[in-house]
């Protein structure tokens, strides 16, 4: 599994939920991206649980680091 391609999918997911439902559209893809969703979540938790590393975004160490790197 890779963290940060299912935290990105995690994202994307959720910002086109809300997107549509901000616009009143996309009651057809609801079922399907919110089955998706769960699953990733799922996917995730699974692999944070048993021990997985963090997706980059959410370990404090990296962010760090890449703030150093940015200056």
């Amino acid at each position: 599994m890779d963290p940060n391609a299912t935290l990105a999918e995690i994202r994307r997911l959720a910002s086109a939920i809300r997107s549509d439902a901000d616009a009143g559209i996309g009651a057809s893809r609801l079922p399907l991206r919110s089955a998706r969703l769960a699953e990733l979540c799922e996917a995730l938790d699974g692999w944070i649980s048993r021990g997985g590393f963090l997706p980059d975004a959410w370990d404090p160490e990296i962010r760090g680091a890449l703030r150093k790197l940015r200056r």
